[in-house]
């Protein structure tokens, strides 16, 4: 089924943006100020406002600004308040890219189009993790998440093509356990790694998790921050990195089902209703 090139470019916006605005927002007037207050440490209004605005680019490069300058100091990393934002630039950039192929091909060179895009980009993963190539020294080369979107792209695009039965769910297993001590998870492990993900989620026991209220984006835009929270106040020293993750964890994770209920089910139910509507026959 195709569709309709609107409901995809609102989908995809509706996906990323409501969700990161309540959370750059969240951050900069609630999270940052309380830490600094709560730890002694340096809170300027006017640079939490340069933070919330110029996040809203979504980590575009040069314009995101990562840090509000005094909040953090004296942790491991006293930069950023949000460290992954930087990948939703890229995550947006390939939206678009596969957006873009599909309207201006056919579906069928439009796939071959993604396939040759991630045989290149997995060619030089492999050169980097081969040796043949030096390591790029940016903290954010885009192209191991860009390849994984692409791998994931891939895995629905050839769904037909993919058996989903539990002998995939060990094979993919297999094979990323093996990629990985290798040493060649960064190039070679987003086709294994997708199928695992997709095809686990219809045959593992928790299959059920997350079928109603996916927290997943919650955790991905909270996540760091709840870290630094915790750093703030001396934790990632007084604990193990294992019970430090937890407690992470633990904290992430009723925020990011209250962004998941309050902000970003309401975006995704409000167009629903709008192509409900869009749909339904018109009286005369």
């Amino acid at each position: 089924m195709r569709v309709a090139a609107s409901d995809y470019w609102l989908a995809r916006f509706l996906r990323i943006f409501p969700g990161l605005v309540s959370c750059v927002a969240a951050v900069a007037f609630v999270i940052a100020p309380l830490t600094a207050v709560l730890t002694g440490r340096r809170y300027w209004f006017p640079d939490a406002i340069l933070y919330f605005a110029s996040n809203l680019s979504a980590g575009l490069p040069g314009v995101a600004v990562g840090g509000i300058p005094g909040s953090l100091e004296g942790l491991p990393d006293p930069r950023l308040w949000n460290g992954p934002l930087w990948t939703l630039f890229w995550e947006i950039a390939c939206y678009i890219l596969i957006g873009v192929l599909f309207l201006a091909f056919r579906s069928e060179l439009a796939r071959v189009a993604v396939l040759c895009l991630f045989f290149a980009g997995t060619v030089a993963l492999f050169a980097v993790d081969a040796g043949w190539a030096s390591p790029p020294t940016p903290y954010d080369w885009p192209l191991v998440p860009v390849t994984t979107f692409l791998a994931g792209s891939l895995v629905f695009l050839f769904q037909d093509w993919i058996p989903v039965g539990r002998k995939t769910v060990c094979l993919s297993t297999a094979l990323v356990v093996l990629v990985a001590s290798l040493g060649y998870a960064q190039s070679l492990v987003h086709i294994p790694l997708s199928v695992f993900l997709l095809s686990g989620s219809l045959h593992l026991p928790l299959s059920t998790v997350g079928s109603r209220f996916d927290i997943s984006f919650g955790v991905y835009i909270y996540g760091w921050p709840m870290q630094q929270v915790l750093a703030s106040g001396g934790l990632h020293t007084a604990v193990p990195p294992e019970l430090f993750a937890i407690a992470a964890l633990l904290l992430v994770a009723p925020i990011a089902w209250l962004s998941c209920r309050y902000v970003e089910l309401p975006a995704r139910v409000w167009l629903r209703r709008r192509k409900d509507r869009a749909s339904a026959p018109q009286l005369a």
